[in-house]
This record gives C-alpha cells, structure tokens and sequence, in this order.
C-alpha cells in the first residue's frame, strides 16, 4: 500500500498537486511519478472548526473524464493528516487531458453521505442521508469541478463551507445579586421543538437544501443539561450546539429550572419557558453564529438581544420573562 506524501506544508486550501488549466497541444503522457499525484490539505472558513490539523480528516469523491468516459477515481476517500503531511491510501494520478471534478466532506465519516449523478455529461451532487444534529457535528462541504489537466502539475484549492448553524446560550448571575452574596445556579434546562435529525442536498457552491424529521418534544428535547453554577461572567448552559439552519417558530422553547440561594441561606426555586423567536431571530442561517445572552434575578430572567456572529446584531430588546 503506498502513502501519498504529497504537501509538504499546510497551505491554505485543499491543494491537488499537479493540477493545472489551459491547453497544451502534442503532450505525451508520462508514467505516472509523484510530482502527478492527486495531494490534499484544507483551509477553513468560520465557525465551530477553525481549522484543520493533525489527527483530522475528510473524505473526497473524484470523478475523472476522458474522451466522453467518466469514472469514479476516489469515493469518500479518507484524507488524514499525521505529522502534519495529509495522506490518503492507493495514491491516484493525473491523467493528461482529462477533466476532473473533486466534492469533499468534513468529517470524513459523515453516516449517509455519497454523492450522485456521477456518470458522464451528469452534474454530480453530494447527498447527506439522516444527519443527526444532536452529535454537533460540524457538517462541511467544498468541491472544484470542470479541471482540465494539461501536465503542468500546480496546487487547486478547496474551501470548505459550513452547512449547520452555530448556538450558543449563556447565563449568568445579576452582578448586584453577586455582589449583596446572594447565589444561583441552573439546576436544569432543555431545548427543544426544533428537529434533530435532517436530509440534505447540497449543489455546487451552496449551503444545502434540507428536509427535516419530526420535531424534538419536551419529553425528548434537542439537548439538556442539569446543574450549572452561575456568576456575573456567565455559562455556557448547553455548550456549542451546531442545530439545522432553519425558520424558528414559537415551538422553539428554552425550558430553565433555577435557584438562588440569599445571603441567610434560604433557597428558592423557578421555573422558566422561553420561547427563543421572542428573542429578536426568527431564521438561523448555515455558517452563521447566534448567541443567546440571560441574567438570572430573583424572580425573572432578562434576555439581551442575540448576538449574531460575524456580521450583524439581530433587532429587537431586552425581553422579561416573568
């Protein structure tokens, strides 16, 4: 089995050595030798992976054409990197005056993955079949298609996109509560009426078009978390989620059971539902980051406007859930 060392440093993008566009007339192919193997390495983007390095890997499909006859040179490869040089089993090679179109997917073990369309004149797509939310997996996709090897091996890029959103819901303690030494914590919280499970197809150069299973219930929420201590610099109640993109609707319900306990010892209990669409966002976009904001009182919560990550603020204000 040979192992392909073809990048020698991790440059940005997915580089396929010996690659090149144009034309070339009266070329002779070669034997194939390293300098023509078909190498790797990834750029990111932004959100929950910023980037990739040793131990991670990503599976690519190529499909090669020649004189009106495609095949199917990789399907959802392996691409692995240790010591910092990616690798891949059964190194393949360019073929001259081929044409070549790659798709990739993070992690490389994506459940239901594969791609379609696949035969010759067809527009290939990627296909993910029943994708679970819940693992907060960050699900990516990148392709480069219509290639033309003219034997003038030079790197291509891929740039991996990101197909899921990003939640992160935080709560902390009212700094003047902290401060007269009274205390709080979450003693439980769920999330839930949103799906967990989806199907995606995802074309060249977009995010995917989804269709979702049923919807998570109170009884078998999207997450939960039990005890979590708060304080003025506030915590992370769920972690990073990683939920579908998606229009929220008033089923979308943040479920929080909290105490605090005063300065005399004595302890008081709450319940809280919070519907997330009265926060101000009524639609998460794939790669795009929406974090919740809540200060625990005595008796309520106040919800800050989220805060939506990179580009813009969401509208709308301070919420009181009493």
């Amino acid at each position: 089995m040979k192992m392909g060392r073809i990048i020698r440093t991790i440059t940005i993008g997915v580089a396929i050595a010996g690659l090149a566009t144009g034309c070339i007339q009266h070329k002779t192919e070669l034997p194939p030798t390293d300098d023509t193997a078909i190498g790797f390495t990834p750029q990111m983007t932004r959100s929950a992976v910023t980037e990739l390095g040793e131990g991670d890997s990503f599976a690519v499909w190529g499909r090669e054409s020649h004189s009106g006859i495609a095949q199917m040179i990789l399907s959802q490869e392996e691409v692995h990197c240790s010591e910092g040089i990616w690798t891949y089993d059964h190194i393949r090679y360019w073929k001259l005056q081929a044409d070549y179109d790659f798709y990739a997917i993070y992690p490389h073990d994506t459940p239901g993955a594969e791609l379609q369309n696949s035969s010759a004149g067809a527009t290939p797509r990627m296909v993910v079949t029943d994708f679970d939310a819940r693992n907060a997996l960050d699900l990516m996709a990148a392709e480069q298609t219509g290639i033309l090897y003219t034997g003038n091996p030079a790197p291509v890029v891929f740039t991996f996109r990101h197909l899921l959103s990003k939640v992160n819901i935080i709560g902390r303690l009212d700094p003047a509560l902290q401060e007269a030494g009274i205390s709080a914590q979450i003693v439980s919280a769920k999330l839930y009426g949103m799906p967990a499970q989806g199907s995606c197809t995802i074309e060249s150069g977009n995010y995917g078009s989804w269709s979702f299973g049923e919807v998570t219930t109170a009884a078998m929420p999207f997450c939960s978390a039990g005890q979590t201590a708060l304080s003025a610099s506030g915590s992370s109640l769920f972690g990073e989620l990683l939920p579908f993109p998606q229009v929220l609707t008033e089923d979308l319900v943040l479920e929080i059971e909290y105490e605090y306990t005063d300065a005399n010892y004595a302890t008081n209990r709450f319940s809280k539902s919070i519907r997330l669409i009265d926060a101000g966002v009524t639609e998460w976009n794939p790669a795009t980051g929406y974090r919740y904001s809540f200060t625990v009182g005595t008796e309520y919560i106040l919800f800050d406007k989220p805060e939506v990550v990179p580009w813009n603020s969401a509208s709308g204000g301070i919420i009181t859930v009493e």
